[in-house]
Order: C-alpha cells, then sequence, then structure tokens
C-alpha cells in the first residue's frame, strides 16, 4: 500500500512537471508568436535582424556562381559594419543546390518553411527558378532581382518577385539586334543559340524581331548544348554563310568555343555579339584566348572594375570584396551578387520598421531609375517588374571587357529602344 501511494505521488509530481515544461514552452511560443503579431513583423524579421536566402551552386560544374553568393555576402558585411539596415543586421542563409532543379526544390522549401527566412535574393539559373516558381507564387515570399533573365519571372508582373540581377533575355536580345542594325551597320545576321530554356527565349525574341529590320536578311541559324565542347561543324555552316554579324544567346564555355572554332578556320572579319551571360567577364579572354576574344561585343547594366577606375560605386565593391574574398575575381558575376544585394538593402531602408512583406513589395515602386547601386539605373513600377532596363554595350579590348558610350534604354511599356547621347 505504501509503495502505491508512493509510486501514485511519484506519477503526480511528473506530471506536473511535464505540464510545467509544457506550459513554459507553450508561453514562450505563444510570446513570440504574439510579439511578431503585434508589431506587424513578417518571418525573418526580429528587433535586431532580417534572414535573407539564396540558392545557387556552390560545388559542381557551374561552381563558379558561387561568385554571386560571396558578392552578397561582401556586401552584407559592409552594411552590417556600418550600422545594418535601420538597425538590423543582415544575415545570409546560402544552400548549394549544385545547379540540380530537384535540389533547388528541397532547398527552397527549407528556407521558406524551415528558416523562416524573410526575402530571397539573387537565386541562380532558369531551369533552377523554374522549378520553384509555382511554389514562390503561392507562398508570396518576396524574391528580389532573381537570377534569370527569362520573361516568365516580370512579364506578366508576378506580386511578390521584382526585378533579375541581369538585363531580360528578350531585351538583351532586341538592344543587341537595333545596335547591330543601326550601330554596326549589319545587313546579313546569324543567329547561335544554347539549346535550353535560355538560350531559346533569346533566339526567339530575336527570330521575330529581326522581321522589323527589312533590310536585314537571316543568313543560317545554329545551336549546341551547354555541354559542347565540339564546335568545328557550327563553325563552318556560319563561315558558309558569309554574314556580317553573329548573335549568339550562350553561357561562357560555348561562346568562347563557339569563337575558337571560327578562329580556327579563319572566320574573324565579323562581328560577334554575345549575351552577357556568356561575355562580361574578363575571364573570357582565358577561356578563349587573349587574340580570339579580342573585339567580342556584348551588354552590361554595370563596368568591370579596370573599366572604372573613376567610379566611387565600383571601387567600394572592388576595395569591399578583395577584402572578404582575396583570393576570388573581382570583375564578373561577383558584382551580380553585390547588386542584387544593394537593391535589396534599399527596398529594406525604404520599408522603414513596416517590415511587412506587402509594404516592403510597394517600396519598390518607388525606384525611379535609381542609382545608388552598381546597376546604371533601376526602374520599377507597378507594371514594370523588370527592374533592369537601361544598360550599355561593351567591347573586349586589350584584356579588359570596356564599355562603349551611349547608354541605351528600353521602355518595356511600348518596346522603343533609344540611346542617351
Amino acid at each position: 500500500m505504501k509503495f502505491k501511494t508512493s509510486f501514485l505521488a511519484l506519477l503526480v509530481s511528473f506530471s506536473m512537471i511535464l505540464a510545467a515544461c509544457s506550459g513554459e514552452k507553450s508561453n514562450s511560443d505563444s510570446s513570440s508568436e504574439s510579439s511578431n503579431n503585434s508589431s506587424g513583423l513578417a518571418q525573418g524579421v526580429t528587433d535586431d535582424q532580417i534572414l535573407i536566402g539564396h540558392i545557387g551552386p556552390q560545388t559542381g560544374p557551374v561552381a563558379i556562381y558561387d561568385l554571386i553568393r560571396k558578392g552578397i555576402e561582401s556586401y552584407f558585411n559592409y552594411v552590417n559594419e556600418n550600422g545594418g539596415v535601420n538597425g538590423r543586421q543582415l544575415k545570409l542563409v546560402a544552400y548549394d543546390d549544385q545547379y540540380q532543379p530537384a535540389k533547388t526544390v528541397q532547398l527552397v522549401k527549407r528556407l521558406v518553411e524551415e528558416d523562416e527566412v524573410f526575402a530571397m535574393t539573387a537565386n541562380v539559373g532558369t531551369a533552377t527558378s523554374l522549378a520553384v516558381k509555382d511554389y514562390i507564387d503561392e507562398k508570396g515570399i518576396p524574391v528580389i532581382f532573381g537570377g534569370s533573365g527569362a520573361k516568365v519571372f516580370v512579364d506578366p508582373p508576378l506580386p511578390n518577385q521584382l526585378g533579375t540581377d541581369m538585363l531580360n533575355y528578350g531585351v538583351e536580345a532586341k538592344v543587341f539586334l537595333d545596335f547591330a542594325v543601326n550601330k554596326l551597320g549589319a545587313k546579313k545576321i546569324a543567329l547561335a543559340y544554347q539549346n535550353d530554356d535560355f538560350g531559346k527565349e533569346g533566339y526567339g525574341v530575336l527570330k521575330e524581331a529581326i522581321k522589323n529590320y527589312p533590310d536585314v536578311e537571316l543568313v543560317e541559324e545554329v545551336n549546341f548544348l551547354s555541354s559542347d565542347t565540339e564546335f568545328s561543324s557550327q563553325a563552318q555552316k556560319l563561315k558558309e554563310a558569309k554574314p556580317d554579324t553573329i548573335l549568339n544567346m550562350a553561357t561562357p564555355a560555348p561562346a568562347a568555343n563557339l569563337k575558337k572554332a571560327m578562329h580556327k578556320i579563319g572566320l574573324v572579319d565579323v562581328n560577334y555579339i554575345v549575351s552577357s551571360v556568356g561575355a562580361n567577364d574578363n575571364n573570357l579572354f582565358n577561356l578563349a584566348g587573349k587574340d580570339v576574344w579580342e573585339g567580342t561585343y556584348s551588354g552590361a547594366t554595370y563596368p568591370m572594375p579596370e573599366a572604372a577606375p573613376d567610379n566611387e560605386k565600383i571601387q567600394l565593391y572592388v576595395e569591399r570584396f578583395s577584402k572578404d574574398f582575396p583570393n576570388d575575381p573581382v570583375g564578373g558575376v561577383s558584382q551580380l551578387g553585390w547588386g542584387s544585394a544593394q537593391v535589396l538593402v534599399e527596398g529594406i531602408k525604404r520599408a522603414g520598421d513596416d517590415l511587412t512583406w506587402e509594404n516592403f513589395l510597394k517600396t519598390f515602386y518607388t525606384f525611379d531609375n535609381w542609382d545608388g547601386s552598381i546597376h546604371a539605373g533601376v526602374t520599377f513600377s507597378e507594371d514594370n517588374h523588370y527592374g533592369l532596363t537601361s544598360m550599355f554595350m561593351t567591347q573586349a579590348k586589350d584584356g579588359i571587357i570596356t564599355p562603349l558610350d551611349p547608354q541605351i534604354s528600353f521602355n518595356p511599356t511600348n518596346g522603343e529602344i533609344s540611346y542617351s547621347e
């Protein structure tokens, strides 16, 4: 009997301890949730910190794009060391998807549902971003300057996705074609394109837009895979077509390999214009060979560091990124991350203490050719989610990707292309 009484007493005591523990946890959770609700803060935001997510390849065959993450991280370091954003520190939560859409899906869900980040920026890749587009749309989490120039992310506008960290593929293609015709005097054009979502979008736009230039003839088309290394057949077809200009929608390696193949068979006296994704990086001089890559045209929304020694915004980037990542190149894709982070942070600044998703997203409609980042200008409106519609052409000269005057603007409302003289 004494044993039963002792056992019952122990059981009651244990139950009370469990209840107390459960009550403490419940009170803590309730307090935290209540605090967030009463202050109106979105997920990922506390009184002293904001969590930002990023997905991209850190390992694997396209690990070079991990420089984008490093660019974001470097700018966050700079901001944090200077007091943060409205008193809050920025923390980057980044995962490696190895540029594989299936992994992207898993990791984006982890960022949103487990890490509960406030927003995401510069997620790398078209195919990977398409894999999570519906999920992102459903959740409504802000994605600022996503890492794809595909039209589907900006037109028609998506409520929670604003801008891309590179010029839209279609906009870029139209500007390239107009530049080739009106500035280089192109009459016979050949198209080359990467046979994937990225390359096909630019190719499709060019195929349609060329109809607007009645004096221009489309003389040849060739395509390839991003993994291809042999381009002799494409180069031969292009040579036989005798174009005066070749427009190539490609990533760096195939863009370099095609020009090497062209150079090898003597196809050198031709304008070679390559998408910024595949050409706006000084590393192309190494991939193709300095003499081979010389003269190649492309486009950019920001200058390479070597070409902008007097640009204070670029030199700040160089100083800070070199400090954080001294063994990495300062020119190229790392600037995509830095520039994206600048736009994201400016939006947070403008939102002030009202960090709800709704208010944060609305602040971007106050961007009117904002020039506070390394980009030529950033503009948003309810009808324009492109963000980047101003650019300049570039040309490979003496080992440097050199910006050319004048600045070029594209109006997404009416499709007009203008040159600022």
